[in-house]
């Protein structure tokens, strides 16, 4: 009654009655009541039945990992969500996420920006990729191979992987022959395969070819690079449900992964926490 400034009960002895404000006001009180109700009714059926195209860009690296799982988990989950893939370089895909052209990414080493939100997932290690046995002049990759007596086959310098293995090296003042520079995913395996050369990957990248003998590989810890896979988008589009509800299947696979041991070794052998 202070609040409102008029009395909202009549006392009569010990009766107490409502004047007319007070009708009022418990008429409206119900109705809100109701609309209370009814709102969260209708954000759990919301939730329960997102729908809409959610454009998820993604290197060749992790595609053939994560795209099945991906798609598989959301039509349990989202069926009425549709889903695309861009796939890419990171540095193209991130500079398509700025464009808007994407609603998110699964890429390595984003670059800061105040308008993304970046979340890492696990840091890779890295495997010396080969010919495998048998099937080339070359031997299949192996530990004590000494990296600066190998041809190698790997993106030219101005990639990110490229730049990563350099420094790593420099430090060690180690020069490595690169016989054929390509930045193309599917020539750098089929070069290798062919066995014109070997190349520098994290396992993510050769778990299909290593599974079907075309491959060779070594886990090479002198070559622990901050090799970071991570989840990028808007940070306005944190609130977007069918953002959240994709980022969640993503990191929940990439976890899974990671600790079956699936993904190859991560380093420290567990997923970063943002």
């Amino acid at each position: 009654e202070d609040e409102v400034g008029v009395p909202l009960i009549l006392r009569t002895g010990r009766q107490l009655e409502l004047t007319e404000a007070g009708a009022l006001l418990l008429t409206r009180a119900h109705m809100l009541l109701r609309q209370t109700s009814q709102t969260i009714e209708d954000v759990r059926t919301f939730a329960s039945n997102l729908g809409g195209l959610v454009t998820i860009g993604v290197s060749p690296a992790t595609c053939e990992v994560l795209a099945p799982l991906i798609v598989r988990n959301c039509a349990v989950a989202y069926p009425n969500i549709r889903i695309s893939f861009v796939e890419g370089f990171s540095g193209l895909i991130f500079n398509q996420l700025l464009n808007q052209e994407l609603t998110l990414c699964v890429l390595h080493n984003p670059p800061q920006h105040r308008a993304i939100k970046i979340e890492p997932l696990l840091v890779e290690a890295m495997y010396l990729v080969g010919p495998a046995e048998g099937t080339s002049d070359l031997p299949p990759a192996s530990t004590e191979m000494a990296l600066e007596t190998l041809p190698h086959v790997l993106p030219n310098q101005t990639h990110g992987l490229r730049l990563l293995i350099d420094q790593a090296l420099g430090k060690r003042r180690t020069q490595i022959n690169v016989a054929v520079p390509t930045d193309g995913f599917v020539t750098t395996m089929a070069l290798v395969s062919a066995g014109l050369g070997y190349t520098i990957l994290p396992y993510s990248s050769i778990h299909q070819q290593l599974k079907a003998g075309q491959l060779s590989a070594a886990r090479r810890r002198d070559l622990d690079l901050p090799w970071t896979l991570s989840l990028a988008y808007w940070s306005d589009h944190r609130s977007a449900r069918p953002v959240q509800a994709l980022s969640e299947i993503i990191r929940a696979q990439v976890e899974r992964l990671a600790f079956s041991g699936e993904w190859g070794d991560t380093i420290e052998g567990q997923s970063v926490q943002a």
